[in-house]
């Protein structure tokens, strides 16, 4: 039996995902493919590093916005002024504390498949990056929000976070053949009333937390439809294919 990981993306919920690991580890699940996107892709990488839940949940904790993450004033009046692309945030911050954390010889030698996604901003295609290539710049590229963090190049072409167009990638792990596939999912998926967006940063939250959540209704639908139609029901029922959450932690 081959088991897989997989771990989503949602904003600055990457420290839940530690506190499930903890509860992986203590049910002894050791997945031989971790798939993941955004902070999934960070929490992803680190296990591949070699780290366990407490150590990463370590990392998460210091990665909170006021030390990795730099808010541009500066952004916002070269856009007013200037009528220009800038992202909202620096992420340099983050991007040495996550090298600082993340050691990736042992990536590479690790038997476990690591896999991360990006979306290509120029051609639009959903890439994958695994072991023996991921290095700073395919985590930050999985990781780089639209309009908030600048695209991130990897071999000179400028990527954007993964979770654009698959926040849940499961089909990667069940192309490799696995049947017992653990899904962590962040982002909270109908039932939740989360209120109106206050600002332009909270309506530019929204829009991207919807596009994630879209992106996993899709492929679940996906699944469900393919599901039926091996056991020769009639999938017609998708249409109204029900969804339910829980909050997700603050």
């Amino acid at each position: 039996m081959k088991r897989a990981l997989i771990l989503s993306g949602g904003g600055a919920r990457g420290a839940y995902q530690a506190g499930v690991l903890r509860y992986l580890e203590e049910i002894q699940f050791k997945p031989d493919i971790i798939c993941g996107t955004s902070v999934g892709a960070i929490t992803a990488t680190a296990m591949g590093c070699g780290m366990n839940a407490a150590e990463i949940t370590k990392l998460w904790k210091s990665i909170e916005a006021k030390k990795v993450m730099r808010y541009s004033i500066w952004n916002d009046l070269v856009d007013i002024f200037v009528k220009s692309y800038s992202p909202l945030t620096d992420t340099t911050p983050l991007k040495n504390l996550l090298y600082s954390y993340l050691d990736f010889r042992k990536l590479r030698k690790n038997p476990t498949e690591i896999i991360i996604t990006a979306v290509n901003i120029l051609t639009a295609e959903l890439v994958f990056f695994r072991n023996k290539e991921i290095d700073i710049e395919h985590v930050m590229a999985s990781s780089a929000i639209p309009m908030f963090f600048p695209w991130q190049y990897v071999d000179g072409r400028p990527h954007w976070d993964g979770g654009v167009m698959a926040n849940t990638p499961i089909l990667p792990v069940l192309e490799r053949g696995a049947t017992d596939i653990v899904v962590v999912l962040l982002s909270p998926v109908g039932g939740v009333d989360m209120g109106l967006p206050k600002t332009r940063r909270e309506g530019l939250e929204r829009a991207f937390e919807l596009s994630l959540i879209g992106s996993y209704q899709t492929v679940m639908s996906n699944l469900n439809f393919e599901k039926k139609r091996k056991r020769g029901k009639n999938p017609s029922s998708l249409l109204s294919y029900p969804f339910r959450a829980r909050p997700g932690p603050n």
